[in-house]
C-alpha cells in the first residue's frame, strides 16, 4: 500500500507538494481505515478537489509517472527523452525534477527517492525502513548519483545483491529498479510486482479520456477484452452494472483470436422485459454506462487483489450516487478485504459527505500560478465529523 508521495517542480507544481495516506488515532475509527503490517494506520480513500485548471490531474500523475519510471522506463531507447515536464512559470534555468514515494510490502517500508530532467536521472535511491516500538531506521539498498565532471554515476549496491559490473549496463534514461528486474534480482521483483497493481486512467498527458476519441474507445475495447478473459471480474462488473442500469441483466463479449491478436466481434447487453432477455448492441448503451464499466476495470483488479488505483475525472457521465456506492466498495470490508486504496479527482462535492477532513485534498493555484495542495486536516479549526457537503 502507498504510505505518501511528493513531487516538486512537476507540472503546475512548483514548491514541493506531498499527499499522504498515514493518519493518526484522531482520525475516525471506521471501515474508512486499517491498520497495516507495519502498524501504520493508512486511509484507504483519498479524494482531490479543486477549481478547473488547478492542478488536480497534476498531482494525480505523479504515481502513474512512478510506475513507469520505475518499471517501464527500462524499455525506452537510449537516446529516447524521459517524459517529463517541470513548472514552466518560474523562470529559472534549474529544470530538475524532486519525486518520492514512500510504499508498504509485507510489512517492510520502501522510500525511493528520484531527482531527473527530461535527459537523465540525476539521483535514485531505494532504501528500506524498518519499524519497531522503540525506534525507526533505514538501510539505503542502492543509490546512483550523476557525475557531471566525467559523465559517470556514483554507485552503492552493498544491499542490493547485483552481479559485479551491473552498474556498467545503467543507462541515464531509466530506473536501476527496472535494469535489475531483468537480472531476476528479488528485491527488483518485490518492487516491480507492487507497482504493477497501481491501476489508472492517467497518463502523461492527463486523463486519457479527456484527449481524442480514438484513446477512450481504446480504453473500452481494452475493458471489454479484459473482461472476456476474467469471468469472475466479468460477473462482479455485472453485479454492480445491474445495480444502476435498471433492467440489464449481463453482458455478452464474444472475441476472435488470430495468432496473437484478440479482437471483439460482438458485444452485446442484455435486458429483461416482462422476465425475458433482449439483446441491444453495446455501442447503444449509454455513455454513463461505458465509463462505468471501464472504471471498474481498473477498480475491481485492485479490489480483488489488493493495490491502488489513480482515476481522474471519477464522476464524469455518473450519478452522483453512483460515484458514492463506487467509493463504498472501497469502504466496507466485504468487497476491499485486501484493503486496495483509492487516490481521485473530483467536481461532486456531494461526494465531500462520505468522506472526513483526513480524506479530502485541496488543490488551488497561488498568485504565481503554481499550483498548491494540502490536506484538510492541515487547516485549523476543521473537525474529523464535520460534514464538509454544504
Amino acid at each position: 500500500m502507498i504510505h505518501s508521495f511528493s513531487c516538486k517542480n512537476f507540472y503546475s507544481f512548483g514548491d514541493e507538494a506531498k499527499v499522504s495516506f498515514i493518519v493518526n488515532e484522531k482520525a475516525p475509527n471506521d471501515f474508512g481505515y486499517f491498520k497495516s503490517a507495519s502498524g501504520t494506520r493508512l486511509s484507504k480513500i483519498e479524494a482531490v478537489i479543486g477549481p478547473n485548471a488547478s492542478g488536480k490531474t497534476n498531482l494525480l500523475k505523479v504515481l502513474p509517472f512512478l510506475k513507469w519510471l520505475i518499471g517501464g522506463s527500462v524499455n525506452l531507447k537510449p537516446t529516447d527523452p524521459i517524459p517529463l515536464q517541470p513548472f514552466v512559470f518560474d523562470g529559472k534555468n534549474e529544470k530538475k525534477t524532486d519525486l518520492s514515494v514512500e510504499f508498504e510490502i509485507d510489512g517492510d517500508i520502501y522510500i525511493y527517492e528520484v531527482v531527473l530532467n527530461s535527459t537523465k536521472i540525476l539521483s535514485e535511491e531505494l532504501k528500506v525502513k524498518n519499524k519497531t516500538k522503540e525506534k525507526v531506521t533505514s538501510k539505503r539498498i542502492f543509490y546512483r548519483e550523476w557525475n557531471e565532471s566525467n559523465k559517470q554515476y556514483i554507485f552503492d549496491d552493498k544491499s542490493f545483491g547485483l552481479p559485479k559490473g551491473f552498474e556498467l549496463s545503467l543507462r541515464t534514461n531509466a530506473s536501476v529498479v527496472g535494469t535489475a528486474f531483468l537480472l531476476n534480482n528479488k528485491i527488483s521483483q518485490k518492487v516491480i510486482n507492487f507497482w504493477n497493481k497501481v491501476e489508472t486512467n492517467v497518463d502523461e498527458a492527463g486523463w486519457i479520456g479527456d484527449r481524442f476519441f480514438s484513446n477512450t474507445y481504446q480504453q473500452l475495447f481494452e475493458t471489454l477484452i479484459f473482461f472476456s478473459d476474467n469471468d469472475l471480474l466479468k460477473k462482479e462488473a455485472e453485479k454492480i452494472l445491474c445495480r444502476f442500469d435498471i433492467g440489464l441483466d449481463e453482458l455478452e463479449i464474444k472475441t476472435q483470436k488470430k495468432e496473437n491478436d484478440v479482437t471483439l466481434r460482438d458485444v452485446r447487453a442484455a435486458h429483461l422485459f416482462d422476465g425475458e432477455k433482449q439483446y441491444l448492441d453495446f455501442r447503444y448503451e449509454s455513455s454513463g454506462t461505458k465509463q462505468l464499466l471501464i472504471l471498474l476495470h481498473a477498480m475491481l483488479q485492485v479490489l480483488s487483489k489488493g493495490g491502488t488505483v489513480v482515476l481522474d475525472e471519477l464522476d464524469v457521465n455518473l450519478h452522483p450516487d453512483m460515484v458514492l456506492a463506487l467509493i463504498d466498495l472501497f469502504i466496507q470490508p466485504e468487497t476491499n478485504p485486501n484493503n486496495a486504496q483509492i487516490l481521485f479527482s473530483t467536481h461532486s462535492h456531494l461526494l465531500l459527505s462520505k468522506l472526513d477532513k483526513y480524506q479530502i485534498i485541496l488543490v488551488e493555484k497561488n498568485e504565481k500560478g503554481s499550483s498548491e495542495s494540502w490536506r484538510l486536516d492541515e487547516m485549523s479549526g476543521v473537525r474529523a465529523d464535520e460534514n464538509y457537503y454544504p
